[in-house]
Parts: C-alpha cells; sequence; structure tokens
C-alpha cells in the first residue's frame, strides 16, 4: 500500500471523498451513494500520490533535530500539540507554538500560518520539514535575566539527574536491570500519566473510581515498560503512547472515552472538555520525551533511567510490591491481622471480610493476580482490594520491629 499507486474518488456534488487503492474500491465507492446514469458525471477520479506518514511522527522528529542542534542543553522553543477529536481516524492535525496548523490528506500535508490567508502545501515529510524550518526562524527564546543574589533558583537538570541517581543507588542498593526498569516505569507513569488531568477525571464526584484507577495505572505502566530499555528508549514516542487518546485500557474503553465518561458540565471539577486535556496532556508528553532525548545525550541511557528510580510508591512494578501483596494476602486470611486496626469496629467490615468476589475467593487466585498486575483483576475485585487498604499496607521491612504492626524492637545484650 505504501508504494503502490492510490486514487481519491470524490462525490462532486458533495465533496465526500474516499481514498482507494484499486479500482474495484472506486466502484464500491460510487455504488455506495446512488445510482447513475450513463449521461451523468457526479464523479472525478485522481489520481494520488503514495501514502504519506501522519504529521506527528514527521513534526517529532523534526523538533527533535532542532533540539540536538542547540547547544544551551535547551529544547528548542517549538511546541507541538496534537488536536483530539472523537474520531481518532478522522483527525491528524497537530498545532505548532499554537498558531501554525499542520494537517494531514494521505498524499499531502496543509501547513495554515497564524494569517489564514497564508497557506503552504508539502507533499513529503521533507517538504514539511524545509517549511517547518521557514517559520522556526520566528520563534526564538526571550533572553534571559541575569540571576540576582536573592532569586529563588531551581535546581539543575544535572544537579537534579545525579542526585536522583544517587538516591537509586542509596535507597536500593543493587537491582538489577529489570527491576530497575519497572521502577523507572512507575515513576514515569506517574508523573507523564497519572498527576494529569487523568488525577482531576478521578477526583470529586466521578464514575473513576479507586480500583479502575489501580488497573489504568497498573495497564499504564505495563505499556512504559514495554517500551524501555538500556539499549534505547524512543522517550518521545513513549511520551505520546502514554497519552494516545485512542488507547484501549483495562476497562475497554478508549482513553479519551475514559475522559468523555467522567466530563460532567455541571460539575466545576469535571466541566472541562477532555479533548481539550488530552491535548494539553500530549503536548506536555511530547516536550518531556524531548527533553528526555537532551538528557540522555548529556548523561548517557543508564544514568537517566537511575533517575526515574529515587523512590518507591508502592506500585505492582516496585520494589515493594512483593511485600505489600504478601502482606495483604496475609492480613485477608486473619481478621485479628495488625492491618485491620483501623478498620474492624467499621460497620461495612464484617460484610467486607466475608463477601469476597468470586474470581478471588481462593487466596491463592488472590495473590497470582496481584502479583502478576492488579490490572488483571476484575473491577469488582480491584475495587474490594481497595477498600480493603491495599495501598496502605505497612511496607517496612520490620528489620528493627514495627509498632504499626506491633512487632516489638529486638534487643541484643552487649555480651553477645
Amino acid at each position: 500500500m505504501k508504494n503502490s499507486l492510490l486514487w481519491r474518488v470524490i462525490d462532486n456534488e458533495s465533496g465526500s471523498q474516499s481514498i482507494v487503492s484499486t479500482p474495484s474500491e472506486a466502484v464500491a465507492f460510487v455504488n455506495s451513494r446512488f445510482d447513475t446514469d450513463d449521461d451523468d458525471n457526479p464523479f472525478s477520479i485522481t489520481e494520488v500520490g503514495p501514502l504519506l506518514p501522519k504529521p506527528l511522527g514527521v513534526i517529532t522528529a523534526w523538533a527533535a533535530e532542532k533540539d540536538g542542534e542547540r547547544t544551551d542543553g535547551r529544547t528548542a522553543p517549538i511546541t507541538i500539540r496534537p488536536v483530539v477529536t472523537d474520531d481518532a481516524d478522522e483527525c491528524d492535525d497537530v498545532v505548532l507554538w499554537h498558531d501554525v496548523v499542520v494537517s494531514w490528506d494521505h498524499d499531502m500535508y496543509t501547513i495554515e500560518g497564524p494569517d489564514s490567508a497564508e497557506c503552504s502545501e508539502a507533499y513529503s515529510a521533507a517538504e514539511l520539514s524545509a517549511i517547518l524550518d521557514e517559520y522556526a526562524d520566528d520563534y526564538e527564546y526571550a533572553p534571559e535575566g541575569p540571576e540576582g543574589p536573592d532569586s529563588h533558583r531551581w535546581p539543575n537538570p544535572e544537579e537534579l539527574i545525579t542526585y536522583g541517581a544517587q538516591e537509586c543507588a542509596k535507597r536500593f542498593g543493587h537491582l538489577d536491570d529489570d527491576a530497575l526498569l519497572w521502577l523507572a516505569a512507575t515513576r514515569i507513569t506517574l508523573a507523564v500519566w497519572r498527576n494529569t488531568h487523568v488525577e482531576n477525571w478521578h477526583g470529586g464526584k466521578s464514575p473513576l473510581h479507586d480500583g479502575t484507577m489501580m488497573r489504568i495505572n497498573t495497564a499504564t505502566t505495563r505499556l512504559v515498560r514495554s517500551m524501555l530499555s538500556f539499549d534505547h528508549v524512543d522517550w518521545i514516542g513513549l511520551g505520546v503512547a502514554i497519552v494516545n487518546s485512542s488507547r484501549v485500557l483495562p476497562t475497554g474503553q478508549s482513553v479519551l472515552g475514559l475522559g468523555l465518561a467522567c466530563h460532567n458540565p455541571d460539575d466545576p471539577a469535571h466541566e472541562a472538555d477532555p479533548r481539550e486535556e488530552l491535548a494539553e496532556m500530549a503536548q506536555d508528553a511530547i516536550a518531556w520525551g524531548r527533553a528526555c532525548c537532551l538528557r540522555e545525550k548529556e548523561f548517557g541511557l543508564r544514568t537517566l533511567i537511575e533517575f526515574f528510580c529515587a523512590s518507591d510508591n508502592g506500585w505492582f512494578g516496585t520494589p515493594s510490591w512483593g511485600r505489600i501483596v504478601d502482606r495483604f494476602t496475609t492480613a485477608v486470611e486473619n481478621r485479628e491481622n495488625a492491618h485491620w486496626h483501623t478498620h474492624r469496629d467499621e460497620p461495612w467490615f464484617d460484610e467486607w471480610f466475608t463477601d469476597r468476589p468470586a474470581d478471588i475467593v481462593d487466596i491463592a487466585d488472590l495473590r497470582r493476580l496481584l502479583q502478576a498486575g492488579p490490572d488483571l483483576l476484575s473491577e469488582e475485585a480491584a475495587e474490594w482490594c481497595v477498600d480493603g487498604a491495599i495501598g496502605y499496607v505497612c511496607q517496612d521491612d520490620h528489620a528493627n520491629g514495627c509498632l504499626r504492626c506491633g512487632i516489638p524492637v529486638t534487643t541484643e545484650s552487649p555480651n553477645e
């Protein structure tokens, strides 16, 4: 398909069109519209060139090249904001610098500048990049003012990344490569997915419950992990994949579908259009990926990944997850377990403790599913685990006792 000829079939009256690759497809399109007489000429068929890649990938690659040309360690002043619509297959527009729109039509890119009369067409990725080069010349950073002696200064990337990598070694000692990549995946998911508008969708009165959040966060962590390695990481592609509006979640919804389900124009907490929110998330994710590309060049891939691993948030994929599962499943078998000290007197506790969802009645099944990933739980089972405060299981290693769990501090005599 990529290298074969294509034709555009256009309904001259309505403007409806279809791109086809065979005469039979053209006939099918014509027949789907209406019957025609021999002397009618309601359709036109013109040959078009090979299918072009959609603009987002071309534009992010072009921006990354511009980033690499800079010598100040900063990304080029290029904002990239994909347009999000209900039908991901129908819209492939990308907005740059908030006022330049690039659209795609199979064999042609259209670039529309701030002045609506300013419009260019490109018939290859190279032509599109050349046109964008001309726009880029007009967008430069404003010069930075000198930093005053009393002004607040954020740590620079060198300080942050070096500190994060050192904290990783300090807190976790030696983790094998697989464990490091899983831990990095949890932290990236937290930053690029969970701590975004997704958390706002979840807040307040929302159909996005805690159990669902645990499942979709786990599924996103799994996606991120699949794209990480110590050989190569496509940071921009990773960011785009996380916030892809058509990505299917464990609920069966797309990411956009989830946002639309949480949208409520009558609730100030959920009145924002999820399409606009996803476009903003995509813009931020692309900017994050571009910055990671530069940081990798400066510090190396391993150091950058270790920087993400400075802490453990207790999710599936972290070093503490196995301990959390063991302690939660142990507590589920014993209502006198210290984990329940704040729950056992609650009016709902007895029913919750004895009324376990069918797919996790067997404690071995619960342990197996949690270890494999909470996204594999049913919605009911995930909500049951969250109600049981799985996120608040004690993570202490108990090496020096634990007041919370009622484990006394071990003491040794001076002669021992």
